[in-house]
Order: structure tokens, then sequence, then C-alpha cells
């Protein structure tokens, strides 16, 4: 009765948090101009004086308002104007300054391990700013705004730590992300069948430009809640590497397959790449395989599959897009293009490159140079050309030290401590996560926006946490044995 009741419980919270993002699209998109600014106000105020349990359930909700819910939202899509002659604010950006607040004034029971790396990437990154304003950038204020929004999204990895100090508060964040995440497949869905994208159908946006009638030569293209994906996989898998954890376990292989289905109905390669690296990866060395999850992970994919060939515009797609992974075959072969399907590897990064080969060591900081010739199909070109050679070997000496010393503690902590499977996966998603990074879009970067803000904040976090954990864990088993 008492685990009833605890789903139970969770079936309100979720409810609670859908009507809110209901009301949010009420206001955002139908209401009047000034009902709208009253509505994303009380919001910020409510989160401000929020208790810490209740941290959870408003970073969800700024969360979507950053990647969208139900084709609703996303990034430049929720914003307030709060100085005239300045571009309109993002209101998830004002949730993460007052995060900010929130966290200096909450005093942290412990200390991330990986802190001090961390401080000397944000001097390079003060470096690289104080680099763009010797190199030259324009002064023009809605381009000084603009270095102000990218910078801010990062502080989170200092604020989410703080704010999420206990295991049980991510716990209830996933209770709200994961409904949203199948909400994402049903948003794929109705996009495909019905050639029209949420937001259009019901009148508040224009049409987005992958809204289209599918045919055997026409294939859809578009993938909602990139970030949300991404945060709802990796808590999936840390919850599935646990023997016992507060979701079943065909709950959480619903929330992996409805992902895998989003991505792979995208046609996206990178994605799809990843998504398998990560599966593949987490069902050898992280997931405990018995009976039941066998069962439960065979009966999803069988009724996925038998949906997806029941329905005429469904078999087209899925067709389209397995012929579209089937162009990686020629990348194999020698073909750089895939098919000329790749300019990213034969234009874009190749542009790219050029620019960083002017200046190598320290690349362009966020000068002008860098906002003209910024592509974020290349991810590490990319980090090149802004952060130059010196940027990109801390940010990979960095990863390289958060993975390291959390496979040293997964060596050493005992077989009993709970989440000993979760210190291998961090390092084995992440490894998934570049793939994106290396093929499809940047993930990683000395700026970022909100949505991908909140989904590294979180990654990092629960690392941070983690790793707390065990180190307290080896401590307890030392005192026990002397």
């Amino acid at each position: 009765m008492g685990n009833q009741e605890y789903k139970q419980s969770d079936l309100v919270k979720v409810l609670r948090f859908f009507g809110l993002a209901v009301l949010a699209i009420l206001a955002n998109y139908y209401a009047p101009a000034w009902g709208k600014v009253i509505f994303h106000l009380a919001t910020l105020v409510l989160y401000f004086k929020c208790k810490p349990e209740e941290e959870p359930f408003w970073l969800a909700y700024f969360f979507i308002l950053a990647d969208g819910f139900f084709g609703f939202f996303g990034l430049y899509e929720v914003t307030l104007s709060l100085l005239p002659g300045l571009p309109e604010v993002e209101v998830s950006q004002l949730y993460i300054i007052l995060s900010i607040i929130k966290a200096r004034n909450t005093v942290s029971t412990y200390r991330p391990f990986y802190q001090t790396p961390l401080l000397v990437l944000s001097i390079y990154l003060i470096y690289l700013i104080i680099q763009g304003y010797v190199v030259g950038v324009d002064l023009a204020m809605n381009v000084q705004f603009r270095i102000f929004k990218w910078i801010v999204p990062l502080m989170l990895l200092y604020s989410i730590p703080k704010l999420f100090q206990k295991q049980e508060q991510y716990t209830e964040l996933f209770v709200y992300l994961f409904p949203v995440a199948l909400v994402a497949l049903g948003t794929q869905l109705f996009t495909i069948l019905t050639s029209s994208s949420p937001v259009a159908f019901f009148g508040a946006k224009k049409e987005i430009w992958w809204a289209i009638e599918i045919t055997k030569d026409k294939t859809y293209r578009g993938l909602y809640n990139e970030s949300l994906i991404i945060a709802s996989n990796l808590g999936a898998l840390f919850y599935l590497a646990q023997r016992k954890s507060h979701f079943s376990n065909m709950y959480l292989f619903t929330v992996l397959i409805a992902n895998f289905a989003s991505i792979f109905l995208s046609a996206t390669r990178g994605w799809t790449i990843y998504m398998v690296f990560i599966l593949l990866s987490s069902m050898f060395f992280i997931v405990q395989f018995d009976r039941r999850r066998v069962m439960s992970v065979s009966t999803i994919i069988l009724l996925a599959i038998l949906a997806s060939q029941a329905i005429p515009t469904l078999r087209i797609q899925t067709n389209n897009a397995f012929k579209r992974l089937l162009t990686l075959e020629k990348l194999a072969q020698g073909d750089a293009t895939a098919g000329g399907t790749l300019i990213r590897i034969t234009e874009r990064g190749p542009r790219v490159m050029r620019k960083w080969e002017l200046s190598k060591l320290t690349g362009w900081g966020f000068s002008r140079e860098f906002m003209d010739n910024n592509d974020v199909h290349v991810g590490n070109q990319n980090i090149l050309m802004q952060s130059g050679i010196i940027g990109a070997a801390l940010m990979i000496f960095f990863i390289g030290f958060v993975s390291v010393k959390l496979w040293l503690r997964y060596l050493n902590v005992g077989f009993d401590f709970k989440y000993r499977k979760a210190l291998l996966l961090f390092p084995i998603y992440f490894i998934g996560w570049f793939i994106i990074h290396s093929s499809s879009e940047q993930e990683f970067a000395y700026y970022q926006f909100p949505s991908t803000g909140i989904t590294q904040a979180v990654f990092f976090g629960m690392i941070a946490l983690t790793y707390f954990y065990a180190v307290r864990e080896e401590n307890a088993e030392s005192v026990v044995a002397v």
C-alpha cells in the first residue's frame, strides 16, 4: 500500500506540473502582453521564495521553458523585455540568475571534487572575454547583452550542486522530466502524422520548417526536446544501474525506448549513434538484466515495432530514416561526404579551421571574428576557433580528470555501494554525449544556452553528489574495519 501511495503522489505531482505548463502556454502564446508579463514574473517570485525540496519542480519547469513542451516554448520563445532598447531576455535566464543568488545564500555540505579544475576553466573563460574586447567586438548594447546571456547558463555549474544536495532531489526532478520525454515522442508522432507542429496546429505560431508531408522522397528531420532527451536518458540509466530504485524497470525502459524512437524518427545519424552507443554500453557494463527486465524490454520493443509498421506514414518515415542511416556505410568506405550528405566534414569544418589557423594558441575569444564565423554544426572545430589549443586542452583535461576520478572511485568503493555502477555510467555517458557534439551539433563550449546549460549542470551535479556519497561510504567502511 505504501508503494502504491508513493506512486499516486508522483502522479499528483506530474499533473500539477503539467497544469503549470498548460497555464504557461496560455499565458505566453494567447494572453495579452500584460498577462504574459505578470504570469512569468509571478513564477519567478514563487521560485525565489520556494523551499529546498521544491527546487526540482521549478528546475524542471524552467527547463521545459528553455527546451520545449509539446512543441511549445524553446529557445527565444519565452522572454520578457526588461529594459528599453535591449533585446528581450529569456525567462529561463532570469531563473538562472535567481538560482545563483539562492546558491550564494546556501551552505554547502560538500565540495564538488572537480571544483579546482573547473575554477581553472572559469579563469580561462574570463581571459576569452577580455581577449574578445582586445581583438575587437561590436560595442552595441545588444551584442554586449548577448555575451552576458551566453555566459550566465555556465553559472549553473555553481548553483545546481549547492541547491541539490540530496539524491532525493534529483529523483524528484526526474519524476517531472520522464513524463516530458514521453510527451516529446508524442509531439514527434503528432507532427509526422498531421504534417503540422502543435504550435502551428493550435494557431500560436507559423509552421516550423520540418513539418512536412512525408513521402518516399521526403524525410522528416525534426527532433523535439533535444536537451531533455539527453537528461532523461541519463536519469533512466542512472536508476537502472541500481538494484532497486524509486522508478519501476518497465517505466525506465519505456523512457529509453521512447527517446530512441524520437531520435530514430528524426533520421539524425549522430544522435542515433549516440543512442545505440549508450544503450549497448549500459547493457554490457551498467544495467543488470534479469528475466523480468528482459521481458519488459522485449515487450516494449515489440509493441513499438508493430505500431511503426501498422501506420502507413510511420512506416514510410521509418524506412526513410533507416535508408539515411545506411549512408554511414559510404563514410566507412572512404566517401567523406557520405553520399553528399555530410557537408559539415567537407565544407563547414574546413571553413572554421581556416579561421582557427589565424589564431591557433588562444583562438578568437568572444570577439567579432568569432561571432561572424561561429558554426555550432562542428563542435570540436568551433572550440578550437574560439578558445584555441589552450582552451581545448583545458577542456579535455577537465573531462579527463573527472572521468579518471570516477573510474578510480568505482574500482575502490565496495560492491554493496548503491551507486557503484553509476560511477562507471557517467564516463560512458559522456563519451556518448560527445558523439553528438562531434557529429551533429556543439554541446560543450565556453558559452551555453539555457537548456544545454541546465542539462550539463544536472549531469555534473549528479556526478559530484554520487562521488561524495562514494567517499563517505569508503570512509565509513574504513572506520568499521578499524
